[in-house]
């Protein structure tokens, strides 16, 4: 009988040890996907709605794992191949060019990880859905209300023309980038206008996500010892909000400095003509040479 007893004992002590590693390990992976998961909160949400690219929530419920895995080192090839998923994305989201990222396995499937784990159970109840967008709408509002301040649009314009430094020493986005603004400074043309930046790339949560977690590389160099705070992220938040709600309409491709080369040019194509049509028509000898033929 004690002998049976003890195998069931060392059964069940090595079931409960087993059970504790699979814990562990889930656990550790969880935390090694959040981390992971934040270069991908730019663009990404799980279970906020759609930014620059689509909402991840249930990813593992629409796609499987291999086609996830591919996607993730290189989206572009796979829309090379034909993928028709992977076509689809590429069209809702404005052709926008995913930038490949060539992780392990293991990473990647910790990120994958990480992401279920925020799954949602299967919702048949239409009601009880729509009550869920219901809270997060309301969040959003209650988020939206309490940042949108014309003190917050001064500092983020202020901070986005250079003429507010950042905390942290971080360069002017003005360098790089314009905002359409009937007293706005010309700002600069190596990266996007950002004029309708708000209504393009989500909202709050894209511009929040760009800001925060910067996916490009040029602006990742650019602020990785110089990091924007909450507080100025806020401000830039409101102030290109306010200004695509101010300029649905701006034709951002033609600036302020090009109408201002457009108008110099058509001054200075003026004066030539009136300075050509005064012009003496014939040399000063024909005026000599008339007269003493007579």
């Amino acid at each position: 009988m004690k002998r049976y007893l003890g195998i069931a004992l060392r059964k069940s002590s090595t079931a409960i040890l087993a059970f504790a590693i699979v814990f562990f390990v889930n656990s550790v992976q969880a935390q090694d996907g959040e981390q992971l998961f934040q270069q991908c909160r730019a663009c990404h949400s799980i279970g906020q709605g759609k930014l620059l690219g689509p909402d991840l929530l249930d990813i593992s419920k629409k796609h499987d794992a291999t086609w996830v895995k591919n996607f993730i080192k290189s989206s572009q090839s796979m829309i090379k191949r034909g993928d028709p998923e992977a076509k689809a994305i590429f069209e809702e989201f404005n052709k926008l060019v995913m930038i490949d990222y060539p992780l392990p396995d293991a990473d990647i499937e910790a990120i994958i990880k990480y992401i279920d784990s925020f799954s949602t159970p299967n919702v048949e109840d239409n009601a009880e859905a729509s009550a869920l967008d219901s809270l997060s709408a309301v969040k959003d509002l209650d988020y939206l209300a309490s940042i949108d301040t014309d003190e917050n649009e001064a500092s983020g314009k202020a901070l986005f023309e250079g003429f507010l430094n950042f905390k942290n020493g971080g360069s002017s986005c003005i360098s790089c980038h314009h905002v359409y603004a009937d007293d706005g400074v010309q700002g600069g043309l190596l990266a996007k206008d950002l004029t309708q930046s708000f209504s393009r790339i989500g909202g709050l949560a894209g511009i929040r996500g760009i800001i925060d977690f910067p996916p490009y590389p040029a602006m990742k160099d650019a602020y990785a010892k110089a990091a924007i705070t909450e507080e100025e992220s806020v401000q830039l938040q409101v102030f290109l909000m306010r200004a695509d709600k101010e300029n649905p309409m701006a034709d951002s491709s033609v600036s302020g400095i090009m109408k201002q080369g457009i108008i110099g040019m058509l001054v200075l194509l003026a004066t030539i003509f009136l300075v050509w049509f005064k012009r003496k028509r014939r040399s000063v000898n024909y005026h000599i040479i008339q007269r003493q033929r007579r």
